[in-house]
């Protein structure tokens, strides 16, 4: 059997190669934006299968053209993402413009492509993409606004933003297999989500995508905010735009690090994996699925 992200990938081709009512211009930029995230795998796709293959007693070879479709709607929703947050290198944000396009003929044909299929219950998993996509449009504008100053507003932030995505790949597949969802793998599916967008490493790092120096909230800073030492107080005033100089990297760093901030954030995401795998627990997917799952957790 052919690798999963193999099967994907050429579904993606053909999908693009198969699409009549796209110009040249468009088909030629839309297989080149799929190639450059081709390295990265196609995890969206792959819960989508797994889920299919998890609740049906036999495979409809029509899921991998779901899968690819799932993995368009992803992409094009990342395409956007990185042109309105402007801190990426891929080749997209040189033309965003014509970027923008490409973008938008994705997210058409993914629901087309999933419209064509001979499953059953299609009409059900089309509905489910529709409300998962808006809440993560939602979630991403709440993102842009960057107005989540706290715990709670900014995970539901993330749910929205990233969990709605993660639950979508997992309940397309699910709903496609038996016309109906389940809570334990929309719950599970969110949370993977959750742990995915916590972002720790970045601030790690003093350059153009870290949070901090970008003036951008997220777990870590909102628990450094939350201190009362001189470290916070300073960063406080440069999130207001009541300093000019730069900030003290080394101190910032080592209130981050040592200061409890990042562990706030890994026992954040800690809190989600153990409900997520608790979750996963009581679903009967294969163990290549499974391990995969559970490595997204970490």
């Amino acid at each position: 059997m052919k690798d999963l992200d193999v099967h994907i990938n050429e579904s993606l081709d053909i999908l693009i190669e198969n699409e009549l009512l796209l110009g040249p211009e468009l088909k030629l930029m839309l297989k080149s934006f799929k190639e450059e995230k081709t390295t990265v795998g196609f995890s969206f796709g792959k819960m989508c299968f797994w889920h299919y293959e998890a609740f049906s007693s036999s495979i409809n070879p029509d899921i991998y053209k779901v899968a690819a479709a799932i993995e368009l709607l992803i992409l094009s929703f990342d395409i956007i993402d990185d042109l309105q947050d402007k801190d990426s290198d891929y080749s997209w944000n040189k033309t965003p413009e014509l970027s923008l396009n490409v973008a938008l003929a994705m997210l058409v044909m993914a629901s087309k492509t999933i419209d064509e299929t001979s499953f059953g219950h299609k009409r059900a998993a089309i509905k489910l993409v529709d409300e998962y996509a808006l809440k993560s449009i939602n979630g991403q504008q709440l993102d842009l606004l960057n107005s989540c100053r706290d715990e709670d507003s900014y995970v539901k932030m993330i749910t929205l933003k990233s969990g709605s995505l993660t639950a979508m790949g997992c309940l397309v597949g699910e709903v496609l297999a038996k016309g109906e969802i389940s809570q334990e793998v929309e719950e599970y599916g969110k949370y993977i989500g959750i742990i995915q967008q916590i972002d720790i490493q970045s601030l790690k790092e003093w350059g153009p995508k870290n949070d901090l120096l970008n003036k951008r909230y997220s777990l870590p800073i909102i628990y450094l905010l939350s201190q009362k030492n001189d470290v916070s107080k300073s960063v406080s005033s440069y999130y207001n735009n009541d300093i000019v100089t730069d900030l003290d990297n080394n101190a910032t760093e080592d209130a981050l690090t040592n200061g409890g901030a990042i562990r706030y954030a890994i026992t954040i995401k800690n809190v989600y994996k153990f409900k997520a795998l608790n979750y996963l627990e009581n679903v009967a997917i294969n163990q290549v699925g499974r391990e995969y799952l559970q490595k997204l957790l970490k």
